[in-house]
């Protein structure tokens, strides 16, 4: 879509009753499910081994469910005003509201690490607001307008886009002066192939160079997903803050890895149909691990 259909779309989402934002969303989602089989094929296949991972009895739920889910996060990203009128209600459980506690007592740089889970912009809108002002690490899209209408959508919440030739820098410095920032780890935000975790029987293959680049910073690292409750609300949890140096008690990067996998792979089994991975693989095509080449050249990226 272009950025004049998001404009578009974001008159509509803001000006149109919620019932029928809801309705027209999933009759898009589900009219893209029917003229995209290779993509809804892909969703069943993932939305399946979330399930059967999970244990779950019956069949696991359609395609069309993950499309939907998309829609209405969406929606309400492009719906959302910005500003601090109106921010929206988060439910953190007790767990969640300490790990944030213990990460913003620590008065660090901080790397939020996330994925492509649930409604992730909007959490990061609330974020934004509990913490202070945040930058994201986001991989731009092909279309510069769109790029650009994202970025103000950002801005709005008091999110900043890190962009350029080299956000990886950019992020490293920001991080160094003691900032907040937020990278999706579930998909790589670099030019290059992201080093990642041998899938194998795990669920979300993680990228190792958000990592890299808070072990640069000395910065900690603060694990977080997003999703979307049966009623409605948005609900964040947190994984435990770490810092990535195992001489004074920290992970290395191996054990951070592992450690984020099975985050991640722990949410997308209690919310299979909220993990918004849109990459066409199929089971053979999983990554299971890297030549010492490739990652070299991923490394030599953030310097």
């Amino acid at each position: 879509m272009t950025d004049l259909g998001y404009h578009i779309a974001s008159i509509a989402a803001r000006r149109l009753p919620v019932w029928m934002t809801d309705r027209m969303a999933a009759w898009i989602a589900d009219v893209y499910v029917s003229t995209h089989p290779s993509r809804a094929r892909e969703a069943s296949h993932r939305v399946g081994r979330a399930w059967r991972a999970a244990g779950l009895g019956g069949p696991p739920p359609p395609a069309r469910e993950t499309f939907r889910a998309f829609a209405w996060a969406l929606r309400d990203f492009l719906a959302a005003r910005g500003g601090g009128a109106r921010v929206p209600a988060v439910r953190l459980d007790a767990e969640a509201a300490r790990h944030l506690a213990a990460a913003r007592a620590a008065q660090a740089p901080t790397l939020v690490v996330s994925g492509h889970f649930g409604p992730w912009e909007m959490a990061l809108w609330w974020l934004a607001r509990e913490v202070g002002p945040m930058e994201a690490l986001s991989a731009p899209h092909r279309l510069e307008a769109v790029e650009r209408f994202f970025r103000s959508r950002r801005a709005a919440f008091g999110v900043r886009t890190l962009g350029g030739g080299r956000p990886a820098v950019e992020a490293l410095r920001r991080l160094r002066a003691g900032g907040w920032i937020a990278a999706l780890a579930d998909r790589s935000w670099r030019p290059a192939a992201p080093e990642t975790t041998p899938l194998g029987e795990r669920l979300v293959a993680v990228d190792a160079a958000p990592l890299r680049l808070a072990q640069r910073a000395g910065a900690q690292v603060l694990p977080g997903a997003a999703w979307r409750d049966a009623d409605g609300q948005i609900a964040v949890r947190f994984h435990a803050p770490f810092t990535l140096d195992p001489e004074r008690g920290g992970l290395s990067v191996e054990e951070a890895l592992a450690s984020l996998s099975r985050f991640f792979d722990g949410h997308v089994r209690a919310h299979p149909t909220q993990w918004f991975d849109w990459s066409i693989r199929s089971a053979r095509q999983e990554p299971r691990g890297r030549s010492a080449r490739e990652r070299s050249l991923a490394r030599s990226r953030v310097r």
